[in-house]
């Protein structure tokens, strides 16, 4: 029998049962006040003990706004210079980044800042009616290597979790998933939405779903990637169970959690919102030029980690774009337009989200039922539109998707069409439907 997770936990050293109680009461404070004074405390408490963040901010503050920005390359470097002296001999719990923006990097966690992550985990689980000792189906990616893998089947099996290969999303792959459902118990599904997508396709085209043959399954929560109303749509039918929208990065753990229609046999419909982990993190969202903007507005979402007493993820930006509402007593995101790195520019010198291009070429794309999936992609050149199909997109389909994009832009733009055998995925199997090279 594997022991319970949260067994886990508190025998490697978490206090587990300090952060419930914590996260609990945060549960119920004002979140105005509280958070107010907890920025307030973990700032001072690094600014005091913490060397390295003491130069980087330089002088005393007493204007929130005057704290500088801490960002990813911040990070770079020898992170247990990073630490405050008193924490490196405690337990610490260490972490990198996917990489996926970049190089990835590496993060600590305190003890207790850790278990909440964890506690925080929990608490969206409810909200979907499982728990983390369920049994999960897991599309995510791996690594190669051997030594990698023997670590992440050994994490897999404590976790009570079966990783599915994403590399190979195949016909007959996917029926060897299926083989895997029918007989394997799972109670919910957690991976990459564009990995899941392709999955629930899969049942759509066989005119019957996940549900039917996997009766155990629960739901499904969808993370990392970007996921559109269309995406969510299939994933609904495919599937035929609800559907939740995880929202975070490694540094930070779940940082928003969006829940879709439950409903899935009736008229979809969603949640317009992220609920965003109040419990935790102090959200803010900054201009350019590190100024905040009025709640409603776009920009660079900025969050501070409210307990991580070891490494100063304060006002810390990742570097995603979205807009925030405070709806007392909590705060929502309200949009996601993915990293600043994956922005266009276009030729008259505009910078544009590069998902705009996907969401552009939906409507169009859903038209041409041979188009399996595609990205667009930004050189020195111009941009590429290179998809997986059967054969080839005619000229007219493809004028009416050059027209489309231009219209949305309000300007021409070099443009072409190139059919790939594949997509390829990053290292750690992320999708991305918009990529930059310049």
């Amino acid at each position: 029998m594997k022991p319970k997770f949260n067994t886990i936990l508190k025998l490697t050293g978490f206090p587990i049962e300090e952060a419930q109680k914590i996260f609990n009461e945060a549960l119920e404070t004002d979140k105005t006040i509280w958070q107010n004074e907890k920025k307030w405390e973990i700032f001072k408490y690094h600014f005091n003990n913490n060397n390295y963040y003491n130069n980087f901010v330089g002088k005393e503050v007493s204007d929130w706004n005057d704290i500088p920005v801490f960002r990813p390359k911040d990070l770079k470097g020898n992170y247990f210079s990073k630490i405050p002296a008193k924490i490196t001999t405690q337990k610490m719990y260490t972490g990198s980044t996917s990489g996926s923006s970049g190089s990835a990097l590496v993060f600590v966690r305190d003890a207790l800042s850790h278990a909440l992550v964890w506690e925080n985990v929990r608490h969206c689980y409810n909200q979907a009616e499982i728990s983390l000792d369920d049994r999960q189906a897991r599309m995510f990616g791996m690594s190669k290597k051997p030594l990698d893998i023997a670590k992440n089947r050994i994490k897999d099996w404590l976790s009570n979790r079966y990783r599915f290969d994403i590399f190979n999303l195949s016909d007959t792959a996917l029926d060897e998933w299926v083989r895997h459902f029918k007989r394997g118990k799972f109670k919910y599904l957690y991976g990459y939405t564009n990995s899941l997508v392709v999955f629930a396709q899969y049942f759509i085209n066989r005119k019957y779903t996940l549900k039917s043959i996997a009766p155990s399954v629960k739901c499904c929560i969808i993370t990392a990637e970007f996921c559109t109303d269309r995406d969510a749509k299939i994933l609904l039918d495919g599937f035929g169970i609800p559907l939740f929208n995880e929202y975070g990065t490694s540094e930070l753990g779940i940082m928003g959690f969006k829940t879709h229609q439950n409903q899935y046999d009736a008229e979809y419909t969603k949640e317009e919102f992220w609920n965003c982990a109040d419990e935790l993190l102090y959200y803010e969202v900054l201009d350019d030029n590190d100024k905040p903007v009025t709640d409603g507005e776009m920009g660079l979402l900025t969050c501070t980690s409210l307990f991580n007493k070891a490494t100063p993820f304060i006002r810390y930006q990742a570097g995603d774009l979205a807009i925030i509402k405070r709806e007392n007593p909590r705060t929502i995101i309200t949009q996601l337009m993915g990293r600043t790195n994956d922005l266009a520019l276009l030729p008259s010198g505009r910078k544009i989200p590069g998902l705009s291009f996907y969401f552009v070429e939906l409507n169009v794309i859903d038209v041409l039922q041979n188009v399996k999936e595609f990205i667009f992609r930004q050189t020195n050149d111009g941009f590429s539109f290179e998809y997986v199909s059967e054969k080839d997109i005619t000229e007219g389909d493809f004028l009416k998707i050059k027209k489309n994009i231009e219209l949305h832009l309000k300007e021409e733009i070099t443009l072409t069409a190139v059919k790939v055998d594949k997509i390829e995925r990053g290292k750690s199997g992320k999708f991305k439907h918009f990529i930059s090279e310049i």
